[in-house]
This record gives C-alpha cells, sequence and structure tokens, in this order.
C-alpha cells in the first residue's frame, strides 16, 4: 500500500480541517493518531474520496481517490457513529452479504465478531457497540484494495476492541484513525500523529521505539519515581522516561515499579505536543 499527500489541506469556510500536510508512506497498515479535532477524519474522508482537497494533492496506490477515472481503486469506508435505521433484521443483513460472491468472509466474522449473540436484533435497536460489530462486518467482510476505518474500536468494551485490533493486524491495506496510542501500535507498522490539522509526526515501528526510552508503570502514582529514572512526560501511574534497562529490570524485581516496555506511540504523541 503507498499513501502520499503533498501540501493536502482542506477548508470548511474559514477554518482549516487540516493543513500543508504531506507524507509519503508504503506500509501495510497505517495508523493516522491525534486527540479529537486534530484532522484525523477529515484526511481520511479525502484519502477515502469522499472529499475532495482544497489544495494539494493526495494518491492512494498512485491514483487521486476523489477524482473520476478509467482506472480506480477499491476503497471501503467504516464511519466513526454507525447509525441503522431501517426496520430489519441483522441476520437479514448477514444473509444480505452472504449471497455477495465478493464477501467471502462474512462467516467467519459473525463468529469472530460475536454478531451471532444477536442476530434476530433489529439494525435500528441495536446498542451503540453492536451497531459498530455491524459496521465493521460491512468494512471487512468484502474484498476491497483498501479499508479505511475511522475510530474503528469506538464503543466497544476492551475484550471486544482486543478482538477487533488482533482480526485487523493481519489485513494488509488498512488506514486506520484512533486517539489511543496503544491501539494504534498493536496494529499498524506505520504511524502519522495529527495536531490541529497538521501532521507532527510520522514513522514506522524501528522509528518509534526508541532506544533508551521506555513506559514505565509505577506502583502507586503518588509515591515518586525511583532513582535511576530520567522522566521525560508522566502520565499519572505511567511515566514516560530514559532508563537503563538492567535498571528497571533490577527496580521490577524488587517490586518498586510494576512493568516496563519500550515506549512508543505515547512517547511520540507527547514529544509532539
Amino acid at each position: 500500500m503507498r499513501v502520499e499527500a503533498a501540501n493536502l489541506g482542506v477548508n470548511y469556510g474559514s477554518v482549516w480541517g487540516i493543513r500543508e500536510v504531506t507524507f509519503k508512506v508504503k506500509a501495510q497498515r497505517l495508523a493516522v493518531v491525534g486527540h479529537n479535532g486534530s484532522g484525523k477524519t477529515t484526511l481520511l474522508s479525502v484519502l477515502s474520496g469522499l472529499r475532495k482537497p482544497t489544495e494539494g494533492k493526495a494518491e492512494v496506490n498512485g491514483l487521486e481517490p476523489y477524482r473520476r477515472s478509467d482506472k480506480w481503486v477499491a476503497i471501503r469506508y467504516s464511519f466513526e457513529k454507525p447509525q441503522f435505521s431501517v426496520p430489519v433484521k441483522v441476520r437479514d443483513l448477514v444473509e444480505t452479504l452472504r449471497v455477495n460472491p465478493n464477501c467471502p468472509k462474512v462467516d467467519d466474522l459473525v463468529e469472530a465478531l460475536g454478531i451471532s449473540g444477536f442476530l434476530d436484533h433489529r439494525l435500528d435497536g441495536l446498542s451503540s457497540g453492536q451497531a459498530q460489530l455491524c459496521n465493521l462486518l460491512m468494512a471487512l467482510s468484502c474484498d476491497a484494495e483498501l479499508v479505511i476505518l475511522d475510530e474503528p474500536t469506538a464503543h466497544l468494551d476492551s475484550y471486544r476492541a482486543g478482538l477487533v485490533d488482533d482480526i485487523l493486524s493481519k489485513r494488509r491495506g488498512l488506514i486506520m484513525a484512533t486517539h489511543d496510542p496503544e491501539e494504534g501500535e498493536a496494529v499498524a507498522d506505520h504511524f502519522i500523529i495529527m495536531k490541529e490539522g497538521r501532521l507532527v509526526w510520522q514513522g514506522g515501528r524501528r522509528e518509534l521505539f526508541a532506544d533508551g526510552v521506555y513506559e514505565i508503570t509505577l506502583v502507586d502514582g503518588t509515591s515518586g519515581v525511583p532513582p535511576g529514572i530520567e522522566v521525560v512526560h508522566s502520565f499519572g501511574a505511567i511515566v514516560i522516561a530514559r532508563a537503563e534497562e538492567e535498571t528497571l529490570s533490577e527496580l521490577f524485581r524488587r517490586g518498586l515499579i510494576a512493568g516496563f516496555k519500550r515506549a512508543g506511540l505515547r512517547y511520540a504523541y507527547a514529544e509532539s505536543r
């Protein structure tokens, strides 16, 4: 999957949703990470072809997805807040997908996502989490060159979100937006961080997990940081810090920290702020 943007900008009247966004990515799975209002959804709407940019351009596998052409990229897009207003059962949706020869993964996903437990519920009466699972079923069960997902685990409990992330981590040709650094790390092999409509960091897994920088879970967020740790950013009981791995292993053995791992998106995201 090749995704490129050159001086990409989209405005809504006098307000810019994104501005001067430039990148070149060659990856299997791209995560666009940022807080609410950072421009993630606007960027995805351009990459999916739903919106034409105000300035600059974007290409997906060599084509501008928002332009009419005799060539095309098969893209499936999933919105963050799905709404089903049709008074039919989930079973009917599944049957509609099942008869489509381009949707070979329907039955496997129905079981994997737990949709089999509410097949007789009406689409217009689903909980937000159930609606999200049906939304993902439609996006993932049919063949497409590229799938674009906006906050795919929104409204899901942690167990179901973990199942979804596991499914996504095995897919080729995926762009997803998330505000959760850990979800991005679990799924993607390339990352873009957005802030106030601008790209502030990008890189692959090698750039992400820097030597000597760790995410450390303290035993008690109020008891202070043990010696030998240079705190870079603090998130309560979790701190991003520079330290020697041997030092952290000894602190963990002595019960002075609850755990540690190489810092990733949480560090890059904090640094970009």
